[in-house]
C-alpha cells in the first residue's frame, strides 16, 4: 500500500502540469514505400531506345525528411488533436556527353491531414512518460514528371503532373521527456500504411496508386499553454 501511495504521487505533478492546450513540431526521417512510382521510373529505364543511349538511374525515391505539426490538447493521460505532415522524395534517370543530355526527374511530394489520439503513460521518474499514439486522415499526393532532352544549343521538355488523394493509418510508440508544465521534448517510431491513392493525370485515373508505406521516426519540441487547475475549495 505504502508503494503504491508513492507511486500515485510521483506520477500526480505529470498528470495536473501537462495539461492544457499543446503546439508541436516533430521532424523526422521516412522510407517510402512508393511501388508503383518505382515500377514507372524502372519501366523508362528499361525501355529498350533508352537504354541503347546509356540512360541511368542515379536516384529512385529514396528515404527523406518529415516535417510534422499537430494542435491539439492533453489531459494529462489523453492527449488528442489535429495535425500536418509534409513528404518528399523525388527519383531521377540522367544521361550527359559532349553533345547533350537527357534527364527524367520524377518529384514526389505529400501533404497529410488528420487527427491523431495519444495515451500517456506515467512512470515512477515525473519527467519521463511512455505514450502510444494512433493517426489517421488524408494524404494527397503529386507526382511531377518532367522530361528534357538537351542537343548542344537546343532543348525540348515535356511536364506531366499526377495528383491523387489516400487514406493513411499511423501507430507510434514513445517517450516524453517532461521539462516544465508549458515545454516537454519527445521521441518516437512507428509505421504508416496507406489506402487507395489512385493517381489523376488530366482529371483521368490511372493504375499507379501513391503508397507512402514504411518507417517512420520523430523527435519532436512540445509547447503547452497549462490549463487553469480548479483549487481543492472549488
Amino acid at each position: 500500500m505504502k508503494k503504491l501511495l508513492i507511486i500515485l504521487l510521483l506520477s500526480y505533478p505529470i498528470d495536473a502540469w501537462s495539461q492544457g492546450w499543446s503546439f508541436e513540431y516533430s521532424p523526422g526521417y521516412g522510407t517510402y514505400q512508393l511501388d508503383d512510382i518505382k515500377d514507372l521510373q524502372h519501366s523508362i529505364l528499361n525501355n529498350s531506345i533508352l537504354n541503347y543511349y546509356g540512360l541511368k538511374e542515379t536516384d529512385c525515391f529514396p528515404g527523406n525528411i518529415i516535417h510534422s505539426v499537430t494542435i491539439g490538447y492533453n489531459t494529462g493521460r489523453h492527449h488528442f488533436g489535429a495535425g500536418f505532415s509534409y513528404f518528399t522524395t523525388g527519383g531521377r534517370l540522367h544521361r550527359a556527353d559532349y553533345s547533350g543530355s537527357y534527364t527524367v526527374d520524377m518529384i514526389m511530394n505529400g501533404n497529410r491531414f488528420g487527427g491523431f489520439y495519444r495515451y500517456n503513460i506515467n512512470t515512477t521518474n515525473p519527467h519521463l512518460c511512455f505514450y502510444l499514439q494512433m493517426g489517421s486522415g488524408f494524404m494527397y499526393s503529386n507526382l511531377k514528371k518532367k522530361e528534357q532532352i538537351i542537343i548542344y544549343s537546343e532543348s525540348q521538355s515535356e511536364n506531366e503532373n499526377l495528383n491523387g488523394t489516400g487514406i493513411y493509418l499511423e501507430p507510434v510508440i514513445g517517450v516524453k521527456f517532461l521539462l516544465t508544465d508549458w515545454l516537454n521534448f519527445s521521441l518516437g517510431g512507428g509505421c504508416e500504411g496507406d489506402f487507395a491513392g489512385k493517381l489523376k493525370l488530366s482529371e483521368q485515373e490511372t493504375q499507379l496508386k501513391a503508397h507512402w508505406n514504411g518507417l517512420r521516426l520523430y523527435g519532436g519540441i512540445i509547447f503547452i499553454i497549462p490549463a487553469k487547475r480548479k483549487s481543492l475549495n472549488e
